[in-house]
């Protein structure tokens, strides 16, 4: 059985980065890239045994436009802004308008 793993490109690494340190900034902790996916989110709860429940989380494609906002309270609501112009700088170093 083989994983199908995409590797990143290094610009898209960099660009990566720079949206990470960004996001650490606004408050975000938790950052988890998946098949093409990066999930940042500000609170991650649940024990070892158990799966982990997020909370106030941001949801970006790297692959094309796409990305989601769960803003379960005011901190990441108050932040919405700030968040859309992090992501559409990502994208647009990336070269990704659609």
């Amino acid at each position: 059985m083989s994983t199908e793993v995409k590797v990143l490109s290094t610009s898209t690494r960099t660009n990566l980065e720079a949206l990470k340190h960004h996001m650490k900034k606004l408050g975000f902790e938790y950052f988890k890239e998946n098949a093409g996916w990066i999930d940042f989110c500000m609170n991650v709860f649940g024990e070892a045994d158990e799966l982990a429940n997020f909370e106030d989380c941001v949801c970006i494609s790297t692959r094309f436009f796409s990305f989601s906002i769960q803003a379960d309270g005011l901190e990441v609501a108050k932040k919405v802004p700030e968040i859309n112009q992090a992501i559409l700088d990502f994208y647009e170093a990336e070269g990704i308008k659609e």
